[in-house]
């Protein structure tokens, strides 16, 4: 029994791997417009709210309640536009490289980061949905998610505004 567990673990993750691999060579092969016609909406006043509230601590640290960090998000919808989104900011990150290497490399790593931390809440929130526990953590994990894509957001404009300003208000507007 362990060896076909072990054995299906195996699988799974090798899969995934390649998965993930095919779908950054699918990413890097779309052109600019292509990347950013693909950005789903996500309310930014009601995300920079969230992040910001996670962020900078501030005293009464208790003012969002659960049910406000659902629908400043956008709910289940907004959460699964941060997870699509994400790799697409990557991409648009890495295709700064082309006029600047050396930053876009910097920021495009640092998006990972974020993004790991993003796919990490997510995960999480998918969890206690599906074994049906009390949603105790829950907001936690808004928080954090929000926070995640807020920071790439934030680091994906600077480096355009940096690096090619005539991008940056096609790209202001999509995020």
């Amino acid at each position: 029994m362990v060896p076909i567990l072990l054995l299906t673990f195996v699988v799974l993750l090798a899969g995934g791997l390649v998965w993930l691999q095919v779908s950054a060579h699918r990413a890097a092969a779309r052109s600019w417009e292509e990347l950013v016609s693909q950005l789903q909406h996500i309310p930014p006043r009601g995300l920079e709210i969230v992040a910001l509230d996670y962020m900078e601590p501030k005293p009464n640290q208790l003012k969002l309640e659960p049910e406000h960090l659902w629908a400043l998000i956008g709910g289940l919808e907004g959460l699964r536009a941060m997870r699509r989104n994400a790799n697409l900011l990557i991409a648009l990150a890495a295709y700064v490289q082309r006029w600047n290497f050396d930053e876009g490399v910097i920021v495009t790593e640092r998006m990972r980061q974020d993004a790991i931390q993003l796919k990490r809440a997510l995960f999480h929130i998918r969890m206690e949905r599906v074994l049906r526990r009390t949603p105790l953590r829950t907001p936690f994990y808004l928080q954090q998610a929000a926070s995640a894509y807020y920071l790439m957001t934030r680091r994906l404009l600077a480096l355009y505004a940096t690096s090619h300003a005539g991008l940056l208000p096609a790209l202001r507007a999509a995020i």
